[in-house]
């Protein structure tokens, strides 16, 4: 078969390169009767119907006050480039055809239209593709709610086109509510490909590194007061210094540029690890790594709902919190295994639907 597949793995944006990367995996290699497969990435068209939410470069004084950090963002734009072409197997021509045996969309927040994009508000995200086999996997609305999309005035266009998928999965209970609400059809919940898929071998080693506290928040965005100085604190007893990798922190003791693959590489060669990113946590877990979560208003509903779902609630915390405490305390990975292996089994039937012949169930 030739199955599209539309996904961000344009977006220069480490999580969106990897949860690319292993659905065209898992669709590749792993379902046993599909194995003459062929995947190809679909690019977004961009939304012609609402561009309120279309992101809008700007300028300002205090943008040049931050010279390393724009430095950083052009090197890793150009890192990004290299991998999505070389390992993803993007061209350097978009992709915009839909006449594929199947096209599945996912995962990642393809039906986050509020975030600020190149694309804005595309229907096409939604399931609006002229192909009679486009299914969802773990797709999500991300911090996009039910009264977003009212507001903007594109239930009916989002309703619509949901309403063509023959199978919808989302990844979290949020946006299975939201698919619920607007069609009436409540939607499979399936994990993040990372989760069931299978990363690359790891090359790097702590011998070679050093010891090392990995941050991995996106640009500036970890610098509450409190949290700064217990991960100090832990770094001076740990004697480990602290890396911030893919991102710019100005706090850290390095801020260091990678490529997707080397990103992989410092993860699992970390002694602690201080995230909170949704895909940080899930790089941390699939690494078998001491780490924390930290929430904040804006991303404790996924980020919550993520770690209730692999029984890790309690590596959530809080700028309140004790930090240190939270990290040192050991993992149960072999529970955490066996939960990846059953969810890989449960997507692996899920796409064999999706590629089916047959209607939608």
């Amino acid at each position: 078969m030739e199955i599209g597949l539309l996904s961000m793995q344009r977006v220069n944006n480490y999580g969106s390169f990897w949860q690319a990367y292993c659905l065209k995996q898992i669709i590749e290699n792993d379902l046993e009767s599909f194995h003459s497969n062929t995947v190809e990435f679909i690019d977004i068209i961009p939304g012609k119907e609402d561009t309120r939410t279309k992101f809008k470069p700007s300028f300002s004084l205090e943008k040049l006050k931050k010279i390393p950090y724009y430095i950083h963002q052009k090197k890793k734009k150009k890192i990004f480039a290299n991998s999505q072409r070389e390992v993803l197997g993007c061209s350097n021509k978009a992709n915009y055809k839909a006449d594929y045996d199947a096209i599945i969309i996912g995962s990642d927040e393809v039906f986050n239209f509020v975030q600020k994009s190149p694309w804005g508000f595309s229907p096409q995200l939604y399931g609006n593709i002229k192909n009679n086999h486009v299914s969802s996997y773990a797709a999500c609305f991300g911090f996009t709610t039910l009264f977003d999309i009212e507001k903007y005035g594109v239930s009916d266009t989002i309703r619509k086109a949901l309403s063509n998928l023959r199978q919808i999965s989302v990844r979290d209970q949020n946006s299975a509510d939201i698919v619920e609400r607007l069609t009436g059809i409540i939607p499979e919940i399936h994990l993040d490909p990372v989760l069931v898929g299978d990363l690359p071998n790891f090359s790097l080693s702590a011998d070679v590194l050093g010891r090392y506290i990995l941050v991995y928040s996106y640009d500036f965005r970890l610098t509450d007061i409190n949290i700064i100085k217990q991960v100090k604190s832990l770094a001076r007893k740990s004697k480990c210094k602290i890396y911030s990798v893919g991102f710019y922190q100005e706090w850290c003791d390095k801020n260091i540029i990678v490529n997707p693959k080397q990103l992989i590489d410092y993860f699992f060669s970390a002694q602690y690890i201080v995230t909170d990113t949704f895909h940080g946590t899930i790089f941390s877990a699939c690494c078998h790594k001491k780490f924390v979560t930290v929430i904040r208003d804006t991303n404790k509903h996924k980020l919550h709902d993520l770690l209730l779902r692999l029984n890790m609630l309690d590596r959530l915390v809080t700028n309140q919190d004790n930090i240190e405490q939270v990290l040192v305390k050991d993992i149960d990975y072999d529970s955490f295994e066996k939960l990846r292996q059953n969810e890989h089994n449960r997507t692996k039937e899920y796409l064999r639907k999706c590629l089916s012949k047959k209607n939608r169930s």
